[in-house]
Parts: structure tokens; C-alpha cells; sequence
């Protein structure tokens, strides 16, 4: 099951063309190619927040993830690093293909930076959902070998009107044991995950100009405007016609 793609449909990935000042935007995040002290390419490093800045860097690349309100990057660390080296062939290869692209110049070799820069950070980031993580989060939950499938299936169907029953089948355990499970990994109920991305889904309909609350609000998988609302406060400070209004 693909754990990534509703999170990169619903906020899409950006690389930027590559940058040797190290600045970035607000919001955005910044992948580093580093080189060991011989010269050659040996570690890639992903700061999703912060101002860590490597020793070596070769080049730095501006890395958006669709906004702050995506939820995936919430539960990633600071910092994420790989190795450049023989077990990572496939990853090297497309490292070696993007500073190919870099210094040949040739047409149209921005959108080539821009595709696989983001091949490269999508790596990263199923390096990171392999890893997991020592603490309750959703990253915690992407790596888990029985509730991965759960948060796929929320993921991908928000609008979908699930049961405790469901998502327990789903993990092919009892509801007693998914209910005691799911927060244990995740950190929140099931339940209280599924309103929360539900409404970020909504925040994210609301500012792409979708100004209609109760259309988004079905669209979500809200019962009624009013729920939305209700939850959109709670999640957010403000309502969602208040988003609306800038």
C-alpha cells in the first residue's frame, strides 16, 4: 500500500531550483547534497525545520511540502540524513543524474532538477517511514506493520463514513486491541486522527478558493457544515468562513 501519495495529492511536493546561499522561504525545508572530505558525494540531508547547516555541503535545494498545515511534515524530525553508498544504487544514480543536470545546462534541465529533486526527497522520506520513530506520532504509525494499512485507507477515503469495526478489520485485529493500539503508536485515537486530517483536507479546500464551507465540508467527510465548523475552531483558532475572510 502506498503511504505517501494521498499526502503529495493533496499537498504537493516542490523542489526548487538549487540555491548555494543555503536561505529559504518561509514554510519550506531545504535538502543538502554533502561531500566527505575527499570531494566525493557521500551523505544527503533533509532539514525539514531549523538551521542546521552541513559541513561539505556541495549544494543546497529549497524543498516545499505544500504548505504547513500538511501533517506530514508536523511528525517528521529536524533533520533527516542518508548515505550515499553501494546499498543505495538506485537512490546514487538519481543523486548523479540531478548534479548532472546541474552543471550540463542543458534544455529544459530546470524541470528536470525540479522532477528529480523530488524523486530524491520522496526517497528520503521512505528511508524515514522505514526508520520510524521512538515516540507516538504518525510517522510511528506509517512504519507499524499492522496499522500502516489503517492510515492508508483514511488517508485515501476521509469522505468515507468509518467505524471503529472498519479500521479494526482493516488492522485484522479486535476492536479492543486496535483501540488500545492505534493511540499507543500514533499518539491520538483513530477517530480524532481521521477528524484532524479531515479537517486539514478542508483547510487546504478553503485556500485553494473553494468557498463554499458545506460543499467542503461533505467533500471531507463533515455530516454537516456546522461539524466542520465545529471541529475547523477547535483545530485552527477561527472558523472556517473567518479563513475565508483572509
Amino acid at each position: 500500500m502506498d503511504r505517501l501519495s494521498a499526502f503529495f495529492d493533496a499537498f504537493p511536493l516542490e523542489v526548487a531550483t538549487p540555491s548555494h546561499s543555503g536561505s529559504r522561504s518561509a514554510d519550506a525545508s531545504m535538502l543538502y547534497l554533502v561531500s566527505a572530505p575527499s570531494g566525493e558525494l557521500a551523505e544527503l540531508v533533509l532539514v525539514v525545520r531549523g538551521a542546521h547547516l552541513p559541513a561539505g555541503k556541495v549544494v543546497a535545494v529549497e524543498v516545499a511540502f505544500g504548505g504547513a498545515e500538511n501533517p506530514l511534515v508536523d511528525t517528521l524530525p529536524d533533520m533527516l540524513s542518508v548515505s550515499i553508498d553501494d546499498e543505495q544504487s538506485a537512490l546514487k544514480s538519481i543523486v548523479l543524474a540531478f548534479l548532472a543536470e546541474l552543471s550540463g545546462g542543458r534544455c529544459g534541465h530546470e524541470q528536470a532538477l525540479h522532477r528529480l529533486g523530488e524523486v530524491i526527497v520522496l526517497m528520503m522520506l521512505r528511508a524515514a517511514i522505514e526508520r520510524g520513530s521512538t515516540r507516538p506520532c504518525l510517522l510511528a504509525g506509517l512504519a507499524h506493520p499492522v496499522l500502516h494499512p489503517v492510515l492508508v485507507a483514511l488517508h485515501e477515503a476521509p469522505a468515507h463514513a468509518w467505524t471503529i469495526e472498519e479500521l479494526a478489520q482493516r488492522a485484522n485485529m479486535s476492536r479492543s486491541h486496535f483501540m488500545a493500539l492505534f493511540p499507543k503508536v500514533v499518539g491520538t485515537t483513530a477517530m480524532s486522527y481521521l477528524t484532524r486530517w479531515r479537517v486539514h483536507l478542508g483547510q487546504r479546500e478553503l485556500r485553494r478558493g473553494n468557498a463554499k464551507v458545506k460543499a467542503v465540508a461533505r467533500r471531507v467527510g463533515f455530516s454537516s457544515a456546522e461539524a466542520f465548523s465545529r471541529a475547523y475552531q477547535r483545530e485552527f483558532g477561527r472558523s472556517p468562513v473567518e479563513e475565508l475572510r483572509g
